[in-house]
């Protein structure tokens, strides 16, 4: 959503600006680019953010591996017993293990939907934070427009680009509330 707006918004800006329908009154354009991923990657919040999914991760695979070592035991139990085991046994057997296969499957696609989900609304606010600081700086600093670096802009020379300054502000704002 916030990337098909800015995309949206960079077209309109690039179209307006190359047909010089923008105009200052107060001066020439300046313009801004921030990258975005750059500043949830390096700043204090995106660190915490990032630090937090990794432990999720790795605690829900330690979970998901144990389950799977189950299942193998179970398995492995089923294939040295299976022919001593009758007809009607050997299915049921086999039906069991068909409905845990199927409930491990379904826990680690439930986990990775979750991860996912909980990992998109987590950036989500970041970017947010980001972008509501990036329109600050740009308030302060006379900025006529401020366009996302990832998001369709084809070219900018580095000097345009104030993510560090954002990344900066972010982290100050941050440290103050803590």
């Amino acid at each position: 959503m916030v990337k098909k707006l800015i995309k949206i918004s960079c077209l309109v800006v690039g179209v307006l600006m190359a047909t010089g329908t923008i105009a200052r009154a107060d001066g020439p354009i300046k313009i801004g680019v921030i990258d975005a991923k750059r500043c949830i990657e390096h700043s204090e919040a995106g660190g915490k953010v990032y630090a937090l999914l990794k432990e999720k991760v790795a605690r829900t695979q330690k979970n998901l591996e144990a389950r799977q070592q189950e299942l193998k035991k179970l398995q492995e139990e089923y294939s040295k017993k299976s022919e001593i085991y009758s007809t009607e046994m050997r299915r049921e057997k086999e039906k069991e293990l068909m409905r845990k296969e199927e409930d491990y499957r379904d826990q680690a696609r439930e986990k990775e939907s979750e991860f996912q989900r909980e990992e998109a609304n987590a950036f989500q606010k970041l970017t947010e934070e980001l972008f509501e600081i990036a329109g600050k700086i740009g308030k302060e600093e006379g900025y006529t427009v401020i366009l996302e670096a990832k998001s369709g802009v084809v070219y900018f020379n580095t000097a345009l680009d104030i993510t560090d300054k954002v990344i900066k502000r972010h982290n100050e704002k941050i440290n103050k509330t803590h």
